[in-house]
């Protein structure tokens, strides 16, 4: 059977060979830049470290770097296409942390010290926040001019094929860039890459597949959306396929990173939030009588209750006052966000909820300066900084049962998935998946990913009201 290009999407797609030379490019200028900016901090130290900082010093390192470049050719970075975002995120920190502690062993042992360790030092701790944010800049902007991506073949039958076309065109930043489809796999002349979109591995034939002349091949259990899909490895069980999924939740030592990382960042963080908790407080004293504080009894780990900290941003007794509530004719049969408690309706965040206080109700929903205090939930151990959204009793009832389960295993987040794939513009079923994705697929990594997403999502204000 011949293959049918998708020319809608072929067309789109120019001068994706550019891509990988573009990444290094834009690395190569942050590693200049980060050295640069070491020796000026190191250069501002000179009053209290009197060493001489001259070019001799800084100009070898300058050069030294562009080594770090190969390290991410070969965590296979350039391009990197199919890698997600947290993938990227521990490849780049692993090399970059490798890279810049290999640059400093090799100055104490072959040059005896003749780099300056304290640039390399403030450029490595630069380069480590700073890359993967430039790294996800330059990919934007690679995807918007449309030169990312690799072409593919998606082969597979029709309805499982029109799946997985639409997710790779709807999601270009994966890189693989269907130009065309057939239902059995057949060799297509500028397709590099193959992607069988089957229900089951069962479908495929392997005799045809050892033949077809791809560098890449792709295998996508289209009809599997709930299993666990990071942090799985092939094994070879006697000759037969088998995967290894890493419950990384049952390791304990994760979970004690995870804590420590946890209490490292509080503790630094909570230094800026205090004054800008207490300057909201005192507002909201001002405009709205009554306690600037507000404690709600939430779910926890294990189902524990715990009472959770936020600025009051509704009027006093909103709660209970139903001529407070939002009208249920606001609301659709469509509209997941209402929910029914019992004795009385009550909806969940909606926009121009009148039961919020004028003006600065709305701004600290959308900045999340409401959700500042809960620090303290953290620093107490009943929350953590990256995980499920704790949530209210009429909230928890409308969740499936399978989907408490797995909330209930780990402690719940100030921050989440949720939260950075649409806050409140989300439905609840969107936010059911995404609190299992984070669940099944954790890892350190997934945190630090949605910690810096967080920033960029408060500090725009999106899909928050």
């Amino acid at each position: 059977m011949v293959a049918v290009p998708l020319t809608s999407v072929s067309e789109r797609r120019r001068g994706t060979g550019w891509a990988p030379l573009v990444l290094a490019l834009a690395d190569l200028l942050l590693l200049e830049a980060v050295v640069a900016f070491g020796v000026v901090v190191r250069s501002l130290l000179s009053v209290w470290l009197p060493i001489g900082i001259g070019p001799e010093v800084y100009s070898g390192a300058m050069v030294a770097v562009g080594c770090i470049l190969a390290g991410y050719w070969l965590a296979g970075l350039y391009p990197g296409y199919g890698l997600t975002g947290v993938e990227r995120l521990r490849l780049r920190t692993i090399v970059t942390a490798i890279g810049f502690g290999s640059l400093i062993l090799f100055d104490y042992i072959a040059q005896n010290g003749q780099w300056s360790r304290g640039i390399l030092l403030i450029a490595a701790a630069t380069c480590l926040i700073a890359g993967p944010i430039a790294d996800a800049l330059t990919r934007g902007v690679l995807v918007r001019r449309g030169m990312w991506g690799a072409p593919a073949a998606v082969f597979g039958p029709p309805e499982h094929r029109r799946r997985v076309i639409d997710r790779l065109t709807e999601q270009p930043g994966i890189g693989w860039i269907p130009v065309y489809e057939a239902d059995d796999p057949v060799p297509v002349k500028g397709a590099s890459f193959a992607v069988f979109a089957v229900p089951s591995i069962e479908s495929l034939n392997v005799e045809t597949i050892d033949h077809l002349p791809y560098r890449g091949m792709i295998l996508v259990l289209s009809g599997v959306e709930e299993w666990q899909n990071l942090w799985v490895s092939a094994r070879d069980v006697g000759a037969w396929l088998g995967l290894e999924m890493r419950r990384n939740l049952l390791v304990g030592l994760n979970m004690a990173i995870k804590r420590g990382v946890d209490l490292a960042l509080v503790l630094t963080v909570g230094v800026w939030a205090v004054p800008i908790i207490a300057v909201f407080a005192l507002l909201v004293r001002i405009v709205s009588p009554g306690p600037a504080f507000f404690l709600q009894w939430r779910e926890g780990q294990g189902g524990r209750l715990f009472r959770i900290i936020k600025l009051r941003t509704m009027r006093v007794g909103a709660d209970t006052d139903p001529s407070l509530s939002p009208s249920s004719s606001s609301s659709s049969s469509s509209d997941v966000r209402e929910q029914t408690v019992t004795h009385r309706p009550r909806g969940m965040k909606r926009p121009n909820d009148p039961r919020i206080i004028p003006g600065l109700g709305h701004f600290m929903r959308r900045f999340s300066i409401d959700e500042l205090p809960q620090l303290l939930n953290v620093l107490r151990g009943d929350m953590s900084l990256v995980g499920p959204r704790p949530l209210p009793a009429y909230h928890i009832a409308a969740l499936d049962p399978a989907s408490c389960r797995l909330r209930r295993m780990v402690r719940p987040g100030l921050s989440g998935l949720w939260q950075v794939s649409g806050r409140s513009l989300s439905t609840l079923a969107e936010q059911q998946a995404l609190d299992s994705y984070y669940v099944r697929n954790w890892s350190i990594w997934l945190d630090f990913h949605i910690l810096a997403r967080s920033v960029a999502i408060v500090l725009t204000g999106r899909g928050a009201w």
